[in-house]
């Protein structure tokens, strides 16, 4: 039935709207598009002599999520990877986790992020298959991941075209929170020590904030302009999904980006800051859900000493 109805409608595409991949139970949760632009498709396990292969062109991403988390990876994977087939689609490469090259294939790859693409480092499969029939109205490649937790899967579709897309349709539930207040965040900074940066947004396993406008950075900037004698700590969080080493590396990294972008945009002293990160040992509820494990993943600051 999935299999038939995946089909079906990937039958139905035009080069402005692409393939629909709906299938029965499952909802888009996020959508992405851009006219130009580079993305990694890599084409053989994760190796460090390898650079992952990347294509250039107008990118649909999409993020699909199946109700229920009762089918493994492969059932999920499966009926989509014969309809690309019976579509004329070849396939390049596919490989499950640990073929893959496990956390390190994970993060080479351009996904849309937490928590509407959940990808589980010891349970996710990856397919990238060709257009063969050079068909002008159809995506010239694609790329699915697919991974899941207990409550649900999730589907990473990557389509590349040679012609413009129109604007991706964001569903409402996909909308990013409010930016926090301005006074909010040094009012809880002074007066508890810490405070989540919690407009700040990294596309999945990215150590760089995504192309957005944050207004905590500007405001904490200017805190520390006026506050010349103040020291604080930035610190990347994680939730508890993958091994402890990879999961510090990257709240490592995305601490010493946010760093960077206060020095280097708006002028913060580096003297009067620090980056460090602590994976999942931090966290603030429950990894049990995925609600939880969203929360989870955040950057904090801390104030040292003012």
């Amino acid at each position: 039935m999935i299999r038939n109805a995946f089909f079906a409608l990937l039958l139905a595409s035009s080069p402005a709207v692409a393939l629909d991949f709906s299938i029965p139970g499952g909802v888009v949760t996020k959508a992405e598009n851009s006219p130009a632009e580079t993305v990694r498709l890599p084409t053989r396990p994760w190796s460090t002599n390898v650079v992952p292969d990347s294509v250039e062109g107008a990118i649909r991403k999409r993020v699909l999520r199946i109700g229920g988390g009762a089918q493994t990876t492969l059932q999920l994977l499966a009926p989509m990877r014969d309809a690309l087939n019976e579509a004329g689609f070849t396939e390049i490469f596919s490989c499950e986790s640990q073929s893959c090259g496990g956390f390190d294939f994970r993060f080479q790859l351009d996904l849309l992020g937490e928590p509407e693409m959940h990808v589980d480092l010891g349970d996710y499969r990856y397919l990238l298959v060709e257009n063969t029939d050079d068909d002008a109205e159809t995506a010239s490649q694609i790329s699915l991941v697919v991974s899941r937790d207990a409550q649900a899967g999730y589907v990473h579709i990557t389509e590349v075209f040679a012609t413009d897309l129109m604007p991706a349709e964001i569903p409402p539930s996909a909308t990013p929170a409010p930016l926090e207040h301005q006074g909010e965040l040094i009012e809880t900074l002074e007066r508890s020590g810490h405070a989540v940066l919690s407009d700040l947004e990294f596309d999945s396993g990215a150590s760089e904030l995504s192309d957005a406008t944050y207004q905590s950075l500007p405001v904490l900037a200017a805190w520390l302009e006026e506050n010349p004698s103040a020291q604080i700590a930035i610190v990347g969080h994680t939730d508890a999904v993958g091994g402890l080493e990879g999961n510090t590396t990257l709240s490592k990294r995305r601490a010493q980006s946010v760093l960077s972008i206060l020095a280097n945009t708006y002028g913060a002293s580096p003297t009067q800051m620090q980056a460090d990160g602590v994976g999942y040992l931090a966290p603030i509820t429950s990894n049990l859900t995925e609600e939880g494990r969203a929360l989870n993943r955040r950057v904090e600051v801390i104030l040292l000493s003012n």
